[in-house]
């Protein structure tokens, strides 16, 4: 059984800022309408009746929600869709020690987003002072709230919450903000669109003076059948870090399955891990960003 939810000033107002919004039912947030952009211009977000997400969402991140391979991005699911994830981190490159995300989550509104994040880590050999040999486990709820689309001049803008409880040198609640631009470049060459990722995220850790704040941001590249290129970086935690956090790989999204490979420096790897996940969803197919006018 996980310990009670123990959180800091900072983090119970953030949370309790989501929770009103959610349950306020802003029809400012409202996104199941159909949207057309009306002007000679590309496309850049087409809502349909049917459940749809769109394809900058990513997949499953070193911190549990969806994303680049090591941070959260700002796609929410749509309304009535499923989603979930895992990803393998093979640390050390010799299998010493094994890292375990998952997540699933459902989308309540097509702006509001609830689900649970867990992880485990596997020590074969000892490690350091804080890891003896065994498995370490923790879980938690996530909420992701999206503010802005990605529409016009305006990026996609979110905020989210997420935390792990059961080991207590695992421990964390997060709060993030992130935001998201897409740039159509040719839907029938070689590159398709480009996307900039951004970030802040800040981090409540239970190991003695380890909270960290951060900004982060990453560029993904669509390529022909689904693939995606996705290279991100972090900014240096000197209560945390031993190294600036980065990673780099390659992603397919298929309408209802995904998987992704990376390299990562996630702050303190000796040398960079492995990383390898898998996604799928339940009535989640991407979002095409068509490069040319939508005309009649």
């Amino acid at each position: 059984m996980f310990p009670p939810c123990r959180t800091s000033g900072p983090l119970r107002t953030f949370a309790g800022a989501l929770l009103f919004a959610a349950l306020s039912g802003v029809t400012g947030f409202a996104g199941s309408t159909l949207t057309y952009d009306t002007k000679d211009s590309p496309v850049v977000e087409i809502p349909t009746s049917a459940p749809v997400v769109r394809a900058s969402r990513g997949l499953i991140t070193l911190e549990g929600p969806s994303g680049m391979f090591l941070n959260p991005t700002s796609a929410t699911l749509p309304q009535g869709a499923f989603d979930a994830g895992y990803c393998l981190i093979l640390t050390d490159r010799e299998t010493r020690k094994l890292g375990n995300s998952f997540f699933f989550s459902y989308g309540v509104r097509d702006w509001l987003e609830l689900g649970v994040v867990a992880g485990m880590t596997n020590v074969r050999t000892r490690t350091d002072a804080e890891f003896r040999e065994g498995d370490y486990g923790d879980a938690g709820p996530m909420i992701r709230v999206r503010l802005l689309r990605d529409r016009s001049c305006w990026p996609e803008v979110s905020v989210g919450a997420y935390a792990k409880w059961g080991t207590d040198q695992l421990d964390s609640s997060n709060v993030y903000l992130a935001a998201s631009k897409t740039f159509p470049i040719d839907e029938n060459g070689f590159l398709k669109t480009v996307t900039f990722q951004g970030g802040f995220r800040e981090s409540w850790l239970e190991a003695p003076d380890r909270n960290t704040n951060r900004f982060y941001g990453g560029l993904e590249v669509q390529l022909p059948h689904d693939f995606y290129l996705i290279g991100e970086v972090s900014q240096f935690a000197r209560r945390k870090d031993d190294f600036t956090p980065w990673a780099g790989g390659i992603q397919w999204r298929g309408r209802r399955f995904g998987v992704t490979a990376a390299i990562v420096q996630s702050g303190d790897d000796r040398p960079w891990s492995i990383y390898l996940g898998i996604g799928s969803g339940l009535g989640v197919e991407p979002v095409r960003i068509p490069t040319r006018p939508v005309r009649p």
